[in-house]
């Protein structure tokens, strides 16, 4: 029989066959381009098959037929020889069931003790009333008015600050949504992260911890205290997470992203932790935002540029200037291409903002100082990195690209 007959008989795919055949544990007859499976073909695979059931693994198996082939064993031969082989197997089995006994014990006591350590009280977090002041209308730069509906221990939970020139801003659940921004109502799951990283390839993983941890470590070497951090694009948060501990009660950090589930789903997770820092959560695109001008002293931008200039020919960090003080640090990572592939999804008018000489030159032509830098190795695209990450097409070569710079 051909192998689609074979392989439907006996419920495995054709990719499983074949996969047998590299091994030479089945070895089909071959006429005229095709290869035909005849009875010692099923035999070996209902050997196989028989042999799997018993958790034997496919090398134990070639050695088997090793043994068998090579031997040819006689009826009193194989009889002991199989024997022994299903004792031995029996005493690993064994191990085993002890083994998953004793770590499915270790997962009850685990799992008993995270739910008596649940946290099901949250630190509500809203727009405090001591940082109404940083707020400025982005359109004409006067102060903005409070309508407040709903306050808990000084924090505006529900509201509306508006503007005589017409602009208005409402506060939602503690977050400031823009009226430049479109509401998209769609919940983040509560699972996005374990979805994220199964259809995620693992080097784009790496290398987005990587960057974390430099900038994490370039940013608390900074004396934070007192400091005003502004995070463009501040998304699931995977940068904020890392830090949120570890910031000052003086500080204050502004989380920035035009998709207001996310700023949603990210405050939600950061009001189950033990601590509470001081968060503005704005929902705006970038990069006119609700906030006075020379306000900023640090820009933390974990690809927040990068994101922004998929779609956008100028350059964020530019875009932001009018936010800064005159003192300002400015710590960030890029996607940047060597090479665009023939795949590539960034139209070529945005290219410009992807390329390393360019992104250090608008940082040098802006009067920052650049003090330290930090390169990935260069990643040639031979399979995408999978549907959340689109960003890296067959054929094209990226990197990362950290920077630390003043002004």
């Amino acid at each position: 029989m051909k192998i689609s007959e074979f392989s439907n008989k006996y419920n495995v795919s054709n990719d499983t066959v074949r996969y047998y055949m590299e091994l030479n544990l089945i070895v089909p007859i071959k006429k005229g381009g095709h290869y035909y499976f005849d009875k010692d073909c099923e035999t070996d695979i209902q050997e196989i098959l028989r042999l799997k059931d018993m958790n034997f693994t496919l090398q134990e198996i070639k050695e088997i037929f090793n043994f068998k082939r090579i031997g040819r064993l006689t009826p009193y031969q194989k009889n002991k020889y199989y024997q022994n082989l299903y004792k031995n197997k029996i005493e690993e089995i064994k191990k085993e069931v002890k083994q998953l006994k004793e770590a499915h014990n270790s997962i009850k006591e685990e799992l008993k003790i995270l739910k008596e350590n649940k946290v099901t009280e949250k630190n509500k977090l809203g727009i405090d009333l001591n940082v109404l002041s940083f707020f400025s209308c982005p359109k004409c730069k006067n102060n903005l008015i409070l309508s407040a509906d709903e306050v808990v221990d000084n924090q505006i939970l529900n509201g509306q600050l508006s503007c005589e020139c017409g602009y208005i801003a409402e506060i939602d659940e503690g977050i400031i949504v823009s009226n430049n921004v479109n509401i998209d109502e769609n919940k983040i799951e509560d699972e996005h992260i374990e979805k994220y990283i199964q259809k995620t390839d693992s080097i784009h993983i790496d290398e987005s911890y990587n960057s974390i941890e430099w900038l994490k470590k370039e940013l608390l070497e900074e004396n934070l205290k007192e400091k005003i951090i502004l995070e463009p694009g501040s998304g699931f948060g995977y940068f904020l997470r890392q830090v949120y501990n570890d910031l000052p009660e003086s500080s204050y950090y502004i989380c920035v992203d035009n998709n207001h589930g996310l700023n949603k789903y990210l405050k939600n997770l950061l009001e189950f932790s033990s601590k509470k820092s001081n968060l503005i959560f704005i929902t705006s695109n970038l990069p006119n935002l609700p906030l006075k001008d020379n306000l900023v002293d640090i820009v933390l931008d974990f690809s927040g540029t990068s994101n922004y200039c998929f779609d956008n020919k100028n350059f964020l960090p530019i875009e932001l200037d009018q936010y800064y003080k005159d003192e300002i640090l400015y710590l960030a990572t890029f996607i940047l291409y060597k090479r665009f592939g023939p795949k590539n999804i960034i139209d070529p008018i945005f290219r410009e903002n992807f390329r390393l000489e360019n992104v250090k030159y608008k940082f040098i032509d802006q009067q920052f100082e650049i003090l330290k830098e930090n390169n990935s190795k260069i990643f040639k695209i031979d399979q995408t990195f999978g549907k959340y990450e689109d960003y890296a097409q067959v054929g094209d070569h990226i990197f990362s690209y950290q920077l630390k710079a003043k002004r």
